[in-house]
């Protein structure tokens, strides 16, 4: 399983709209054999994009959707530390996206992986 990053949806809807194939069309034909998931921080960030819910949620339907546990929100504790310490902190969401894939144990599927790189455990891999 991979955890999709909120810019990864953001351009994929935008290829689907268009009906074309892109990047991140591209990598999920790439990737077949793979499960695909998204955090529900993720999905928060998305769908704020949408006047209509139901047609983002209809969007994300193929996706499963992740849940925070409480043990990702002590990693993102001592994440959060570290890069505040490091003065390299990032954004709250971004933080809960990479603990919950911390946790799950998968790799975060992601255009920023310059921003993600500064997570220690986190395993970042690129689309484009």
């Amino acid at each position: 399983m991979k955890f999709l990053d909120t810019c990864f949806l953001i351009d994929l809807q935008k290829e689907w709209a268009k009906q074309e194939q892109g990047v991140a069309t591209g990598y999920l034909n790439a990737h077949r054999e793979e499960e695909f998931a998204v955090s529900v921080v993720a999905v928060l960030e998305f769908l704020e994009g949408y006047d209509a819910i139901a047609d983002g949620e209809r969007f994300l339907a193929p996706f499963r959707q992740v849940e925070i546990s409480s043990k990702a929100a002590r990693i993102g504790s001592r994440v959060r530390r570290s890069l505040r310490k490091s003065g390299l902190l990032i954004g709250d969401f971004d933080i809960l996206i990479a603990s919950t894939a911390i946790e799950a144990g998968v790799s975060l599927v992601t255009d920023n992986s310059r921003h993600f790189q500064r997570i220690e455990g986190l395993r970042v891999e690129s689309y484009r």
